[in-house]
């Protein structure tokens, strides 16, 4: 399956597909990790994903036409990038597709010239934090102003 998988930057055309995604693989993230709140995620419409794909860099893979995982990327500064709904298809989490976004997306920080990269993730969701932490992300701080535990990752990546 990995060999048919496509991974490019989204356009204004994913936007409908891209949202059922990134909501239907929220839902999972937040049941798994135990949030009861709303995520903010869950709040977007495809008119605020178009915005993003214009003023962002975002990643979508693809398997035989059909999106099965995405990631945002943010520009904090000249040195900085944000990690952002990192999302696969919930049939297909833990089977490397996330390992390939993940990938495709720190090369492109690299060939950016970015130095750090950072994300936030639940603490409770340990094998989410694991995946993280195996690429390096160090745990910042833990915060929980948004109703649960959520830690703050960062990375420096090396070029």
């Amino acid at each position: 399956m990995h060999a048919e998988i496509r991974i490019r930057q989204a356009t204004p055309a994913d936007s409908a597909d891209l949202l059922t995604l990134i909501q239907w693989a929220m839902q999972v993230y937040a049941a798994k990790s135990g949030i009861t709140a709303p995520l903010d995620a869950m709040r977007e419409t495809q008119v605020d994903l178009q915005r993003f794909i214009r003023d962002h860099y975002v990643l979508v893979a693809e398997h035989r036409g059909t999106l099965i995982g995405t990631v945002r990327l943010v520009r904090l500064d000249a040195d900085r990038a944000y990690f952002s709904r990192f999302a696969v298809h919930p049939h297909l989490q833990q089977t490397g597709v996330g390992k390939l976004i993940y990938q495709v997306a720190e090369n492109w920080l690299i060939q950016q010239g970015f130095k750090r990269v950072s994300l936030h993730t639940a603490m409770t969701n340990e094998p989410l934090v694991s995946f993280y932490e195996a690429r390096g992300f160090k745990l910042v701080e833990t915060e929980t102003s948004r109703g649960y535990a959520r830690g703050l990752f960062e990375k420096t990546i090396s070029t």
